[in-house]
Formats: C-alpha cells, sequence, structure tokens
C-alpha cells in the first residue's frame, strides 16, 4: 500500500491489487486512507474504492459509508463509491445507497445511486421509488 501512496499514475493505481491479495493483511483502513486523499491520482482513488468496496466485513462498508458523505471528495470517486457500495452485501449496501439516492448534494452522485438501486432489485429500493413516484 505504501508504493500504491507514493508511485505516480498507472503504476500507484497498479499497486493496489496485490496489497489486496496480500495473505494475513488487512488492508481496509490503507485503502480508505488512500480513497481520501486528494493528492493521489484521481484513478488510484478510485481503484483504492473499488477494492475497498471489495473487502470483507462491515467494517469497509462504514468506510464506504464516511467516504459518501465527505464533502472533499470529487465527482468520480463519489460515483466509485456508489459503485462499491452496490456490489456489497444488501444488508449492508442498500440502506447507505437510499440514504444516497435521498440526500446526497451532487445530482450525478445520486443518479447513480438511483440505477444501482434499481439494479438490486431490493424491495427497499421499490418502495423508495414507489415513494419518489407517487410524491406530489
Amino acid at each position: 500500500m505504501s508504493l500504491a501512496s507514493t508511485l505516480p499514475g498507472k503504476a500507484g493505481r497498479d499497486a493496489i491489487f496485490p496489497a489486496t491479495i496480500a495473505d494475513s493483511a488487512t488492508v481496509w483502513p490503507a485503502l480508505l486512507r488512500l480513497a481520501r486523499n486528494d493528492e493521489r491520482p484521481r484513478e488510484t482513488r478510485k481503484q483504492a474504492v473499488f477494492w475497498l468496496g471489495q473487502a470483507a466485513g462491515e467494517a469497509a462498508s462504514a468506510g464506504l459509508d464516511s467516504l459518501s458523505q465527505d464533502a472533499t471528495v470529487d465527482r468520480e470517486v463519489q460515483k466509485q463509491v456508489v459503485f462499491a457500495l452496490s456490489q456489497r452485501p444488501r444488508d449492508e449496501g442498500i440502506p447507505i445507497l437510499i440514504r444516497v439516492a435521498r440526500t446526497h448534494r451532487d445530482p450525478e452522485v445520486r443518479r447513480d445511486a438511483v440505477f444501482w438501486l434499481g439494479q438490486s432489485n431490493d424491495p427497499r429500493a421499490i418502495a423508495l421509488f414507489e415513494e419518489i413516484l407517487t410524491k406530489r
């Protein structure tokens, strides 16, 4: 992870995957720090978010939730956060996606959250769509 945090461009981005498959390593805290570091290239931060979304456990979802609410994280990274949330187990990702769809400050990020909720076929997402469509 130290290479991903220091190498420029593609090299930094490509250093993330090997860290995620390291045996007996807990990398999600480093992935979260990397995703928040606006001094790193956007593609490196997006890659960190992707692998954070693949990390096991509720702690990874909590980290993604935190990123989704961070106003300093740029739009493209926020959209990657939404995608990563869509890949989490339903009980972890869907409630956060619903909150993002309802309250996120950026309409493009909200739109992506609605899209991924639509792909989920989750009853909570359907209830949200019904609420939105019947609102007057």
